[in-house]
């Protein structure tokens, strides 16, 4: 298939190994092996396989970390692109970092951490790639106060899906910028990014504060991101010590933070508080890697449903999902996460939105244990009615698998 293929400087894989890697995501659901992996060395490396995809009707589609959960890091019968060999970071300057797209978070912080500096918005997991989370727009507990990591990109370096190689902005090919920015890789690779940086703090303030039901949860995390009280907001729900727990994460940032960070007029039961260094609460996922692995987890299906719902119909579907918590539907991992999203910070036009002011995405995380089809079906199920009550909310879906 691939014989009049032009020479590269990387390589064009096609074993049964690497196929079959580049047909698995962490979702661990859905497996559709393409006809080659593209491991690029240099940006004309993908130019090249993209013009002759194009030209031979083949899809191309860029992978990450393979942290997708349905498939969107897929290329059936087509070229999965391995990014993680480009991922170099160049020139950090005081307002600004210019990065490969296949360069973790957590290496773009080394690199600007030790001058001060930070992307004002942080996905909870660093070892995600750069140029995987700007395909999907990037979420976090910062996008309240500073929009999707899509809002924060300055320029980026693009393969179009003729073969192209394009630089865009706001101001220069526009068009393509708006395309590619939460574009999931189809209308467009993005290969290197400009990105916006913020002054960092070197400790936080970190408040965990526990509630007795959803609501109160919903209606403090609503309120915090309209005074803009705290620099990063997040609410979970969870199970643990056989109990369930609704807890928000609300983080001040020492130094230069964006609001007061007190905790008047809020209706938690207890608090736990504590100071931390900012790159230990950015990276604190980093230890439950390890414990997912040794748990049998890491590598297990993720049946993950991600939804943006109305804030005025969040709470139902938190009472729905707090009622589903447990070993069943979630295992003893599984957790369900909300993010409060004030609507005027977001203006990727990729990412839609509910109308009104205040929207939350919230996140259903279930681990299934492998080999266990029917409890994975189960899940899916549980999916599907959560995405059916999000749509008759007026919600939407993110992530949303193609």
């Amino acid at each position: 298939m691939f014989a009049a293929l032009p020479e590269l400087i990387g390589t064009l894989d096609t074993d049964q190994d690497t196929l079959r890697w580049a047909a698995r995501d962490y979702g661990g659901t859905i497996h559709h092996p393409p006809a080659a992996v593209l491991r690029p060395v240099t940006t004309a490396d993908i130019s090249t396989v993209v013009r002759y995809a194009h030209e031979h009707g083949l899809k191309v589609v860029p992978r990450g970390r393979g942290h997708s959960t349905g498939g969107q890091a897929q290329a059936p019968g087509g070229v999965v692109v391995d990014m993680n060999r480009l991922n170099g970071i160049h020139d950090v300057g005081p307002d600004r970092v210019v990065v490969d797209a296949g360069a973790r978070w957590s290496e773009v912080l080394r690199a600007t951490l030790p001058r001060g500096l930070t992307p004002p918005v942080l996905t909870d997991y660093l070892e995600l790639t750069v140029g995987g989370t700007l395909s999907v727009g990037g979420l976090g507990g910062a996008s309240h106060h500073h929009g999707a990591q899509t809002d924060n990109v300055l320029e980026l370096d693009v393969v179009t899906p003729h073969g192209d190689i394009v630089s865009c902005s706001p101001d220069h090919y526009c068009e393509l910028f708006d395309a590619v920015r939460a574009g999931r890789g189809r209308h467009g690779i993005i290969t290197r990014a400009t990105l916006r940086l913020v002054p960092a703090p070197d400790t936080v303030m970190w408040h965990k504060l526990h509630y007795d039901t959803v609501d109160q949860l919903a209606a403090d995390q609503q309120h915090l991101v309209t005074t803009g009280t705290f620099d990063y907001v997040e609410g979970q729900l969870k199970i643990r010590d056989n109990r369930r727990v609704a807890e928000l994460e609300a983080v001040t940032y020492t130094g230069v933070s964006a609001g007061h960070g007190r905790l008047d007029d809020l209706t938690f039961r207890d608090a736990d508080t504590q100071t931390a260094s900012y790159w230990d609460f950015v990276n604190r996922l980093a230890d439950g890697e390890p414990l997912l692995r040794n748990a049998g987890l890491w590598d297990a299906p993720h049946p993950w449903c991600n939804l943006l719902l109305p804030s005025n119909a969040a709470v139902d579907l938190l009472r729905h999902t707090e009622h589903e918590l447990g070993a069943d539907l979630y295992s003893d991992f599984g957790l369900v996460l909300a993010y409060p999203l004030r609507t005027d910070r977001i203006t990727t036009p990729r990412l839609t939105l509910p109308h009104g002011d205040i929207v939350f995405l919230i996140a259903a995380l279930r681990y299934a244990p492998i080999g266990a089809p029917q409890i994975v079906a189960a899940m899916q199920t549980a999916n599907d009615m959560l995405v059916a009550e999000t749509l008759a909310a007026g919600g939407t879906l993110y992530l949303e698998p193609l």
